[in-house]
């Protein structure tokens, strides 16, 4: 309980039990806490009071409030350097979280002229589709499609649920990125784009289109990737000259 004759005003107390919890793991994150009556009631306290804490913890991106649902545990987001050639899988581990996968398709499709001026081959060529759903500690946070040459058309019989592909790419045949180009755009998520990532249809997701290469400068794949960007950042740094 709250010691009322302490110089620590009630808020503040309040604010620092709630932050306690949340670093012990008493809340986790996503998790729903007490309406404010329900904390109000619970720590002898104002509504006035509590609303002063829940704003504290706010501004510290502990706790987030959602329209009509209530306030939650903030979820860390997912951060990734898109001037780094690394992999999915790769950024999972070294974050501490559990990369998976699930696979949505994989088959041939004909390329449409973009893709194959883009993978430099002749226009409504066949090309090898990969498309997964990308997991975060069991949590769907990105949709990717790539588009490789038919040479690479062994992907195809591939295991790629929870595996690295890039790892499954370069153990198979030596391929590997080497360089990359990408554009980065906002879209709106489509009835099935909202359900893979459990968001809302109409939703802002992050759009990134890239190119990768290999070591000799040839086209590795085409591909984009839909994020939700409520749970994953992209950044770049560059440094000075």
């Amino acid at each position: 309980m709250l010691d009322g004759k302490s110089v620590i005003p009630l808020y503040a107390q309040l604010a620092a039990d709630i932050e306690k919890k949340i670093s012990n793991r008493e809340y986790l994150p996503g998790q729903r806490l007490q309406t404010e009556r329900e904390m109000a009631k619970t720590y002898g306290i104002s509504i006035i009071t509590v609303r002063k804490a829940i704003d504290v913890l706010i501004e510290k991106r502990l706790i987030e409030r959602k329209q009509g649902k209530g306030t939650f545990v903030s979820k860390p987001k997912f951060s990734r350097n898109v001037k780094k050639l690394q992999g999915f899988s790769e950024m999972c581990v070294q974050m501490g979280v559990t990369p998976g996968a699930r696979m949505l398709e994989n088959r041939l499709v004909t390329a449409d002229s973009k893709t194959a001026a883009k993978l430099e081959i002749e226009p409504k060529s066949k090309v090898v589709l990969i498309s997964r759903l990308r997991f975060a500690d069991n949590e769907p946070v990105q949709i990717e499609k790539n588009y490789f040459p038919i040479k690479y058309a062994f992907l195809l019989n591939a295991k790629l649920d929870n595996n690295s592909m890039l790892a499954y790419l370069k153990e198979s045949c030596g391929a590997q990125v080497a360089s990359s180009e990408k554009v980065i755009e906002l879209c709106r998520a489509t009835d099935e784009e909202a359900e893979l990532l459990n968001v809302k249809k109409g939703d802002y997701l992050l759009f990134v289109k890239s190119t990768a290469y290999d070591e000799n400068g040839d086209p590795l794949y085409v591909g984009i990737q839909i994020i939700n960007g409520d749970r994953f950042s992209l950044y770049v740094y560059e440094g000075g000259a």
